[in-house]
């Protein structure tokens, strides 16, 4: 079956990398888990090779017969666009404590981070193969090129590592890229986002000119005279960019503006 690059497809062709995926799940007999793109079933069969319950998602509409011979009663197949899924009514029918493990088409990584993002309290671990490149900024410390507001919010809610690299020819058509799996973890000392809508603002504009210092970037988000205020009330010298701020100077700057 030729790959679709409509939907972002290359095929995992190294049965023994699938298996390293689907062990960092720690699956255990009667987890309820969630694969999405399960293609032609080389880590779906890693993953029922464990006595799981499995939900997967698939997109191409040249699979549903195929998959469902090859499976039968034992994958739960919805047929559709993941991210236009009732994640609600799924998770609420799963039970939660769900464990998803995916090599993701990677057009989707950026919404799909953001539905996790969104319902990060019924994912017990979530695997997923990424754009090396990905991992690279959801494990990325302050001050380094690939720190960036992604980095930030995901890691309010999970602990993240990099747990595997792939390289590209574990895959046909082989991508212009290669790949590493990440693992999160929900965090268990999730810090308080007392003013998210302060938060959010306020870490987008710092980034969004990531040669700017923080307190030009700022300016347009705040007017001069509020850039100001804030950086004198949070002693923090505001010709640094924003890149160099850690998860708890956004945070503490956000509660600050909450009183300019």
């Amino acid at each position: 079956m030729k790959a679709l690059k409509a939907l972002g497809q290359n095929f995992l062709i190294d049965s023994y990398i699938a298996g390293e995926i689907a062990s960092l799940g720690e699956l255990q007999t009667g987890d309820r888990v969630w694969e999405i793109g399960a293609g032609k079933g080389i880590l779906t069969d890693a993953i029922l090779s464990n006595e799981v319950h499995l939900r997967a998602f698939e997109l191409d509409r040249r699979l549903p017969e195929y998959l469902t011979e090859r499976y039968g009663e034992r994958v739960v197949f919805e047929f559709g666009d993941v991210l236009r899924a009732d994640w609600n009514s799924l998770i609420a029918e799963d039970g939660g404590s769900i464990k998803l493990i995916a090599n993701i088409p990677y057009q989707i990584t950026t919404p799909l981070l953001a539905k996790l993002e969104e319902f990060r309290d019924s994912f017990a671990v979530v695997v997923l193969m990424v754009q090396k490149e990905v991992a690279e900024r959801l494990s990325a410390k302050s001050g380094t090129k690939s720190y960036a507001p992604l980095t930030i919010r995901l890691r309010l809610s999970y602990n993240i590592v990099t747990a595997l690299q792939v390289p590209r020819e574990m895959f046909d058509p082989i991508p212009g890229v290669d790949s590493a799996v990440i693992v999160m973890h929900p965090r268990q000392d999730k810090p308080q986002i007392n003013y998210p809508q302060f938060f959010h603002p306020l870490l987008n504009a710092s980034f969004a000119h990531r040669r700017k210092t923080l307190a030009n970037n700022l300016i347009s988000l705040l007017g001069k005279d509020k850039t100001q205020k804030l950086e004198n009330l949070a002693g923090i010298d505001f010709k640094r960019r924003g890149e160099s701020l850690d998860e708890a100077d956004f945070i503490r700057l956000s509660e600050l503006m909450a009183i300019l």
